[in-house]
């Protein structure tokens, strides 16, 4: 049981904060994923009205969330290849471009068909290596519309890393006339607006610098709270002990909602920090207060602006993406 709160007025901000910078330069928002967790087709809906031209998605559960949406374009990062009729379905909707990563797309795809050619620089996800780029580029030339080039950094934190990807990219695409693309967020930040546009993400929804603001809450409630002695134990394999006489509250919420079972995990309500005694188990997790401030009905931030993405992704020892794409994705009440 959890309630999710998305502020798309945060969403705004970030977008506005960064164009402001950048200009002319082309921000690429990136709402695979169900948009990290906020939702793919309000977000898209949100950011075409501040004049996005071209999102990012993944597969054909995204597309399916925005296929009416006109007047903006979807790079998708993952088409079916296999799959000739759901490849004939997205061809047949002139604002979808296609990854291609690789020669046996070409044979697939619909004469005409946009795309925009993924160089595998070095991150080795799906792409065409530098030394096939060419042959790929000529033959794909022949019979579709090849609009783009990109790449992307597998660690943007690392300039000599990543300047040899940029100095690789350029060589092989420049003077093709191709809309090119190789920054994500950080890239952006590191390296300021190289190429032609940039394909944001986490900024966007609130996360990577102090200025931008999180787009995303998740709440649930308390629905028990009993008194504990010292010494009771709480959860699977009482990895929790009462220190003393206490209070315990229930909130329905656990890792079947996407609260990782991990130590250290804390929720924050009503001003107080209170983190999770023992295990969170499958479908809830207990809070412990040796003083009597709990109440049934009472509202506890799972994440948000206080519970912030980046601070459990410590905890977790993960990234920020990850408490925004599994924390609370699935609105109930």
């Amino acid at each position: 049981m959890f309630r999710v709160e998305v502020r798309w007025e945060n969403l705004r901000y970030n977008y506005r904060l960064l164009k402001k910078e950048v200009g002319d330069y082309e921000i690429i928002p990136v709402v695979k994923a169900n948009a990290y967790g906020h939702g793919t087709r309000e977000a898209t809906l949100v950011l075409k009205e501040e004049g996005a031209k071209l999102f990012v998605i993944s597969t054909i559960d995204d597309f399916r969330r925005v296929e009416d949406v006109r007047d903006v374009d979807f790079l998708m990062l993952y088409p079916d290849y296999t799959d000739r009729g759901q490849i004939e379905y997205l061809a047949s909707h002139p604002n979808l471009i296609f990854n291609l990563y690789d020669f046996y797309a070409i044979d697939v795809l619909p004469p005409g068909s946009r795309v925009h050619i993924n160089v595998d620089t070095g991150m080795n996800r799906v792409g065409v290596k530098p030394q096939d780029f060419e042959r790929l580029y000529e033959r794909a030339k022949r019979k579709l519309r090849v609009e783009g080039a990109y790449s992307h950094f597998p660690v943007a934190r690392d300039p000599e890393f990543s300047r040899r990807q940029i100095e690789t990219f350029d060589s092989l695409t420049k003077d093709k006339g191709l809309f090119r693309h190789i920054n994500n967020s950080e890239g952006l930040l590191r390296y300021g607006a190289i190429f032609d546009g940039a394909r944001v993400g986490i900024l966007l929804y609130g996360y990577g610098r102090p200025d931008v603001k999180p787009v995303k809450s998740v709440f649930s409630k308390i629905v028990q709270v009993k008194r504990i002695r010292k010494g009771e134990s709480v959860s699977y394999d009482r990895t929790f002990v009462a220190p003393e006489d206490g209070f315990l509250a229930v909130v329905p919420v656990g890792y079947a909602h996407g609260v990782r079972r991990a130590r250290g995990y804390r929720v924050f309500s009503e001003g107080r920090w209170y983190e999770v005694a023992g295990h969170i188990t499958m479908d809830a997790l207990m809070l412990y207060s040796p003083e009597e401030s709990f109440r049934v009905g009472q509202e506890v931030e799972l994440l948000g602006e206080n519970n912030r993405a980046d601070a459990i992704a410590e905890v977790w020892g993960t990234v920020t993406y990850e408490p925004l794409v599994s924390i609370g994705t699935q609105p109930v009440w």
